[in-house]
């Protein structure tokens, strides 16, 4: 059986009374309890049958032998096709009594290719993405620190627009050299360039630019005449690393501007129904705008989590570690649920022989998985002496501390502190000791 008939079994042949006794059964919960959960009418007998009908329903044969149950199938199936419908306990049992062939790791490097079986879905965000952009005037606001899964995402969600034939822009900011930001002209004139030769379409952005009704009226103009009106179909600009600007007050307040009247007239004009925006930032904007004029207060906004705990567990057994909350707890002691932390440490305890124990003891230190990713930062600070003497500040104290907001929203922007109703913390305690110890040399 494929995972995708076993979807199509659960979703479409089950009835909703046995979804809820198979889902109860993966929990490892026994019959009685199960009936006890459903209703007073039910009893064990009734499960213990209901039980038998799912298992024929994906064509498990009642065939015992020394060993060997149906229902021990039906989990196994599970385990191998929807481990997140398995309780920890159980994965962890079937996963070393039946062992896969080894698979190919990937290097937790960059964003998860579109095909990977190592990319996590975190509830609903994904197919909620998916919906939105193919909404007429969309916007969708996605907000994490570094190396949380934005590119993974956007590049999931410009796959489903590609579905439907959109044409696509998309612009990091990180590839605008420093002199693009030197005035309001430049910064435009690259914007406006980027777009028009992405489409392949002709470049008349002087003949707008330089007329008389001001950088953002004409920069309107040009979008609109030179290109919703030349290729007449949905179009995503997806904007990533807008953060980017923000340093550049003047820019920044015009661009972002800019943008929120290009949402504003998707709801007036029929042309500017088929642009579709997607945002990548890394922290909350700090240029000061009025609420009518900002893009972070309309749209679709979503936040990245870190891992749940039932993430990690499901990541883990794809990468044929057979783990319990014991493990993952151990963990995320250490890197709480960030993504690339947890991919990083995966990937290594797969392919080598290190064990849990030994990543966690040297995690914090110059030997460990993370050295170069922790020397990186520790070099980056070097630069900034303000942002090092911030960071410093929090992983030096006993409690939250609060910061300078610029400063605050570079650290949270780098991912290495969080944020509370109290102020700034580190984000995991691998931060907390390898700084610390950083800042005692």
């Amino acid at each position: 059986m494929t995972k995708q008939e076993l979807e199509a079994i659960y979703t479409d042949k089950l009835t909703t009374k046995q979804r809820r006794v198979l889902n109860e059964f993966l929990k490892n919960k026994p019959d009685q309890q199960i009936a006890n959960s459903l209703s007073r009418k039910v009893t064990r007998s009734c499960v213990s049958v209901h039980i038998s009908k799912i298992c024929q329903s994906f064509n498990i044969k009642n065939e015992p032998s020394v060993g060997y149950t149906q229902r021990d199938e039906l989990i196994e199936l599970f385990v191998k096709y929807k481990p997140d419908l398995v309780c920890p306990e159980l994965l962890k049992e079937f996963g070393e009594r039946t062992p896969e062939a080894p698979k190919a790791l990937e290097l937790p490097e960059g964003p998860v290719r579109l095909n990977s079986e190592f990319y996590i879905e975190r509830s609903r965000m994904e197919a909620d993405c998916y919906e939105q952009i193919l909404g007429r005037g969309s916007m969708i606001r996605i907000k994490a620190p570094k190396l949380m899964g934005k590119t993974s995402l956007l590049n999931r969600i410009i796959e489903r627009a590609k579905t439907q034939d959109y044409r696509l822009v998309r612009l990091d900011f990180r590839d605008a050299e420093t002199e693009i930001f030197s005035n309001l002209n430049k910064f435009f004139h690259w914007f406006c360039l980027n777009i028009s030769q992405q489409l392949k379409l002709e470049s008349n952005i002087d003949k707008y630019l330089q007329g008389r009704g001001g950088i953002l009226v004409n920069c309107k103009n040009y979008f609109q005449a030179e290109v919703l009106e030349a290729i007449d179909c949905p179009l995503v600009l997806a904007l990533e690393e807008i953060d980017c600007i923000f340093s550049y007050e003047e820019i920044a307040r015009n661009f972002l501007s800019m943008l929120r009247s290009w949402f504003d007239e998707t709801t007036k004009t029929d042309i500017w129904e088929n642009l579709r925006m997607v945002l990548l930032h890394s922290t909350n904007v700090y240029v000061e705008l009025p609420v009518n004029q900002s893009p972070f207060n309309v749209g679709f906004s979503v936040d990245l989590t870190e891992f749940s705990q039932q993430n990690i567990l499901d990541l883990a057994r794809r990468h044929q570690l057979f783990w319990g909350t014991d493990e993952v707890a151990a963990l995320m002691a250490m890197i709480g649920g960030y993504p690339y932390l947890v991919r990083k440490a995966l990937y290594h305890l797969k392919d080598s022989n290190l064990s849990l124990a030994e990543v966690l003891q040297n995690a914090a230190t110059d030997v460990g998985i993370y050295r170069q990713y922790l020397q990186s930062h520790w070099a980056n600070l070097q630069n900034y002496s303000e942002l090092k003497a911030a960071l410093q500040q929090v992983v030096c104290a006993d409690s939250a501390v609060n910061l300078e907001q610029v400063l605050e929203f570079k650290l949270l922007s780098m991912g290495l502190v969080k944020q509370n109703q109290h102020g700034i913390t580190p984000s995991c305690r691998l931060y907390r000791d390898y700084f610390a110890e950083k800042f005692l040399d």
